[in-house]
């Protein structure tokens, strides 16, 4: 038998496991300047009985990050409408996610800007470069008892589909509800009923 020479990485999400906790700085959406920066805290979300949709991206003042952001934002009401909180997170500081959001190029976002400053989120999460301190792309769902439902990274440059992320949301919000959901489910529609097919 062949033997391959992998390189083994331990992470601490996992999904249909408990989602590993965090806490950053972040920018809160309301308030100005520096008096919007605080903090964002895992646990506290899942004791309000949130969702947590927590995105990381590469860097800031960048090309196609700012793309998605903006359709995050774009669609952060509609997130909120289903009792979930978006966090958007990379590695730059909570000065660089402010002044981004006020030179105009970003624009201000009404959801969480948070900063993985120290590394500690991406890495136990399982997104850091580690050569070159940032995380990638990358999306996690997380119910509000805790456990990580669905994780999605991409490597390298392409952009990813932000309404596929709001739309699985609502399918694992579904399934946590009792529905048996189908493949290529869209919100409206029906679901399976076992019983039809006895």
């Amino acid at each position: 038998m062949k033997k391959f020479d992998n390189d083994f990485y331990v992470t601490g999400a996992k999904v249909g496991k408990q989602a590993p906790r965090f806490e950053m700085e972040a920018l809160k959406k309301d308030g100005d300047g520096p008096e919007r920066i605080t903090t964002v805290t895992l646990d506290s979300l899942l004791d309000e009985d949130k969702w947590v949709v927590l995105y990381f991206y590469p860097l800031d003042f960048t090309f196609v990050c700012p793309t998605e952001i903006q359709r995050f934002n774009e669609l952060a009401a509609q997130f909120e409408k289903k009792g979930a909180t978006l966090i958007g997170v990379s590695t730059d500081s909570v000065y660089s996610h402010l002044a981004w959001q006020e030179t105009g190029a970003l624009g201000r976002l009404n959801h969480w800007h948070a900063s993985d400053n120290n590394h500690a989120v991406s890495e136990a999460y399982g997104v850091l470069d580690e050569d070159k301190g940032i995380a990638w792309r990358a999306s996690f769902i997380i119910a509000p008892s805790g456990i990580l439902k669905h994780i999605s990274v991409h490597h390298g440059e392409a952009g990813r589909n932000v309404d596929e992320i709001l739309r699985s949301l609502e399918v694992f919000q579904k399934e946590s509800d009792g529905h048996i959901v189908p493949c290529n489910w869209k919100p409206g529609e029906g679901f399976i009923d076992p019983s039809k097919d006895k």
